[in-house]
């Protein structure tokens, strides 16, 4: 059961960027349904190392389409993508810590996340990206 359905509000156009997005949001369902079923604290283990994995390439794809686009923002939004490593690194500390409200804490990262970052900063560098000819 999906709790957060792709919207077009989270859409760059961009179809390298959208496809990683609509992942990021199947792993915010993965942890909601979790969290649904009383199996957060399972689950929170997976999902950890899945927004590792996402932030490597994902934000590797994203600031090297900025680079070519000639973003001018790129180094402030680099600072977002460094939070999001730090948050990790944080969640990866307290599971080691066993936590017993990570897996509300990281489920309330991830939905900010979602509602913040995919749809009113990372929507920013869209006009760069089209100028540039990326889509």
């Amino acid at each position: 059961m999906a709790f957060i359905v792709w919207d077009e509000v989270y859409a760059t156009g961009i179809s390298s960027i959208d496809e990683q997005h609509k992942h990021f949001v199947s792993v915010l369902n993965r942890m909601l349904e979790a969290l649904s079923q009383k199996k957060g604290k399972e689950e929170v283990s997976y999902v950890i190392d899945e927004m590792s994995r996402y932030a490597e390439y994902h934000f590797h794809t994203e600031e090297g389409l900025m680079e070519k686009a000639g973003y001018p923002d790129i180094a402030e939004h680099r600072i977002f993508h460094d939070a999001f490593l730090s948050k990790v690194n944080d969640f990866l500390y307290k599971y080691n810590q066993n936590d017993e409200t990570l897996s509300a804490e990281v489920t309330i990262f991830l939905t900010f996340w979602l509602n913040e970052h995919l749809s009113t900063i990372d929507q920013k560098y869209v006009p760069s990206m089209k100028r540039a000819g990326i889509s």
